[in-house]
């Protein structure tokens, strides 16, 4: 059993490794300004996503939440 779950493992990563290099190879091709500002959309929210949850994960939220365990 455990043979047959890592070669079902080893093709699901093979797989997902040639439709990211057919994706990317798309994505090169039909490369335009209209692709950069959303690519740029992209980033930003992300960059966005990564702060706000830092921030909650470790900037004060953390401090009210141990304020009373003292």
């Amino acid at each position: 059993m455990k043979t047959y779950r890592a070669v079902t493992l080893v093709l699901m990563i093979l797989f997902a490794l040639v439709l990211l290099g057919a994706m990317t190879a798309y994505g090169i091709a039909t490369f335009s300004s209209r692709s950069l500002v959303a690519l740029g959309v992209v980033l930003a929210v992300a960059a966005a996503a990564g702060v706000a949850f830092s921030y909650r994960r470790y900037g004060l939220g953390t401090r009210r939440q141990y304020r009373g365990k003292r």
